[in-house]
């Protein structure tokens, strides 16, 4: 059972390439990509608590994998759950019979102002740049430092994140592009998807 769990680990690790391989046929394949490596990581968490500890390689395999999982396969659902919250956030403002339409919120249409824009961590990638790549590190830093045995480093790395973006969330396009709704929705997310990885590889040994 660990072997199938470090294989499920590694598939999760690869949910970019998935994410390429499902753009050929479909335009924004980050729903089906993200729903693929939650279940790939909770099969793989579920094998390895059946399996019991072990050590050695597998081990060792496991914290390799478990890291570069949650560095990797964490930006698809980072913007997976921007996706829903985008699509509840039109739900809200849809017209209603016999009332004005208001103007829609910015975490909505902050996509369709910036149709060229690479995708990023969060809607509000206008203001808060380097997503993806502070994203990464993120996760990185988060699921390595909790497999380290050290979890006083997670603050650590939050602390650093919210002081370099403190100035981008208090300026003035801040509240056009509720980037400090972003900022908080994306740490979250990643952190969370780092720690589950970290979890899954804890339970392999």
């Amino acid at each position: 059972m660990t072997v199938v769990a470090l294989v499920l680990l590694a598939l999760t690790a690869a949910g970019p390439v998935l994410a390429l391989l499902l753009r050929r046929r479909w335009a924004d394949p980050t729903l089906p990509v993200a729903a693929t490596s939650v279940v790939l990581l909770a099969g793989a968490a579920a094998l390895a608590a059946a399996a019991g500890d072990v050590d050695g390689w597998r081990a060792a395999a496991g914290r390799v994998l478990a890291v570069v999982a949650a560095t990797t396969a964490g930006s698809d659902v980072v913007r997976a759950v921007f996706r829903l919250v985008r699509r509840d956030v039109d739900l809200h403002h849809a017209p209603v019979p016999g009332r004005p339409q208001q103007p829609p919120d910015a975490l909505a249409d902050a996509p369709a102002r910036q149709p060229t824009a690479a995708p990023l961590e969060h809607p509000a990638g206008a203001v808060l740049r380097g997503g993806i790549w502070i994203g990464y590190l993120e996760r990185a830093a988060v699921s390595a430092t909790l497999l380290a045995g050290w979890p006083e480093g997670m603050a650590l790395v939050l602390a650093v994140k919210g002081v370099g973006r403190y100035p981008e969330l208090r300026g003035p396009q801040s509240n056009e592009a509720n980037a400090p709704e972003a900022f908080i929705i994306g740490t979250l997310v990643s952190v969370l998807w780092a720690a589950g990885a970290a979890g899954s590889s804890w339970l392999i040994g």
